[in-house]
């Protein structure tokens, strides 16, 4: 696009960054002061790890912890914006770079929403982060491993052990594998219930390892 179209893109459509609002030029995802911030959030896989017994997955990044700027990227996530799931996956795939396995048999899924709020919304968040990290691994990408069954509950109104009874709302697609890595991603990563119960299904179905990533850690870490 020409200096003159961009520049009344801007004045009609301007980019504006997920985390704070104020309008960014048109090659970049966030602002420099919210990148700046979401840096004091970093936290590490392992801290949230610790002392977490039988966990299935073989390993897992993580990005930030789930408040402030963070929090509000992933609610604009949620709601369709693609700037801070774009920055998120950028930095997701340099983590991963370093964990995945180099047979060459690695594919990327995610925790799905159900097929009917799919439809409806025209996206899923979750799908839209793992789409963007697997372009910057260069690794394909699978839809039909996983799926959500309706249900009416609201998942962080629930305790831990409830948690883990909803998390059984996941099943099975009719996609099988054949001892390949799968990269499972998800927003947040709060109790590990719903990446377990996807982690079960995937290796049920024939996957090899599964490493999970998430933008977020919540709750407890370390």
């Amino acid at each position: 696009m020409n200096r003159a179209g961009m520049l009344l893109l801007d004045i009609f459509f301007p980019n504006r960054c997920d985390c704070c609002g104020e309008r960014i030029p048109y090659d970049r995802l966030i602002c420099d002061e919210c990148a700046a911030a979401l840096m004091k959030q970093r936290v590490q896989y392992q801290d949230w790890a610790a002392g977490r017994k039988d966990l299935p997955w073989e390993n897992g990044a993580v990005l930030f912890s789930y408040e402030e700027t963070a929090r509000t990227g992933v609610l604009q996530m949620k709601d369709g914006r693609r700037g801070f799931s774009a920055f998120s996956a950028k930095l997701l795939a340099e983590e991963l770079a370093e964990l995945l396995p180099e047979d060459g048999r690695t594919v990327v899924t995610w925790v799905p929403i159900v097929r009917r709020r799919r439809r409806i919304q025209g996206y899923a968040h979750a799908e839209t982060l793992a789409r963007n990290t697997a372009r910057e691994l260069r690794l394909p990408v699978r839809d039909d491993l996983l799926l959500e069954q309706p249900s009416v509950t609201r998942q962080h109104d629930l305790t831990a052990a409830e948690r883990t009874k909803y998390a059984e709302r996941f099943a099975a697609g009719k996609g099988m594998l054949s001892g390949e890595t799968v990269l499972l991603l998800d927003d947040i990563l709060t109790t590990g219930a719903t990446l377990r119960r996807c982690t079960e299904l995937l290796k049920a179905s024939g996957a090899g390892a599964v490493i999970i990533a998430a933008v977020c850690a919540a709750g407890r870490q370390g």
